[in-house]
């Protein structure tokens, strides 16, 4: 089985990777970063860079009949102050988290339909659902848009199972970036808000969404995975 990881080499995408590996999935990564694995497919691209994300989706698309998975881990999250956002940073966010993944399945949509059971998995976070950061408001609206990118995909595709999860904040080197952004601009309060402690574990976090993913059949949701890995959909009355 073929599965497509956008950012699948370091940190929560390289323990989606390791999942799905545990699972029999021959996965092929994208991602900036070198690739650490031996004889695996990997693909050298910034996403940000469209034009560069547009040969490699077709360099993806002749070298596969069929996709069955394809997950888009790789998104883009940086504190700013809301007065001083630009026509570039907006650009730039909505660009790395909601205009690369509808590039992507414009141009895959067909290797996933020869697909069995193809499913299609679009990672947010908890500003995926909520409102009120002041400092990530690019961020927070890119993220809800995903989220009715991927619900549109649902109902234009019946066949193919896409669903959008919230993610836990978790030890990664994105939330290092993320912490780090808010120290640049000084906000103590928020930093306290992306305390180190309690950050969920990765691994953890991936195995459970692996096989929510794998067992799951329904298409159009968007699903909330706690620290501890327990998986619950979003109430939208909540």
């Amino acid at each position: 089985m073929n599965a497509l990881i956008v950012g699948g080499t370091s940190g929560f995408g390289e323990a989606v990777f390791n999942s799905l590996i545990a699972k029999g999935f021959e996965p092929i990564t994208v991602s900036r970063s070198k690739s650490k694995y031996k004889s695996r497919k990997h693909y050298f691209c910034d996403i940000g860079n469209l034009k560069q994300w547009m040969k490699t989706l077709k360099k993806i698309k002749l070298n596969l009949k069929n996709l069955d998975l394809a997950i888009f881990i790789v998104g883009f999250a940086e504190a700013k102050s809301f007065n001083k956002l630009t026509e570039e940073d907006w650009q730039n966010t909505l660009t790395k988290n909601v205009i690369y993944v509808s590039l992507a399945i414009q141009e895959l949509e067909s290797l996933l339909s020869s697909s069995k059971n193809p499913k299609i998995v679009t990672i947010g976070s908890q500003w995926s659902y909520k409102v009120g950061n002041n400092f990530l408001v690019p961020y927070t609206v890119a993220k809800h848009a995903l989220r009715t990118l991927t619900k549109d995909i649902s109902i234009r595709n019946r066949k193919i199972k896409s669903n959008h999860y919230c993610m836990p904040t978790m030890d990664t080197p994105q939330y290092w970036k993320v912490r780090e952004s808010f120290n640049k601009i000084g906000e103590e309060e928020m930093i306290r808000g992306f305390s180190p402690e309690g950050l969920a574990d990765p691994m953890v976090v991936a195995k459970n969404l692996v096989r929510h993913v794998l067992q799951s059949n329904v298409s159009g949701f968007t699903f909330v995975i706690e620290r501890d890995g327990k998986v619950r959909e979003l109430n939208e009355k909540s």
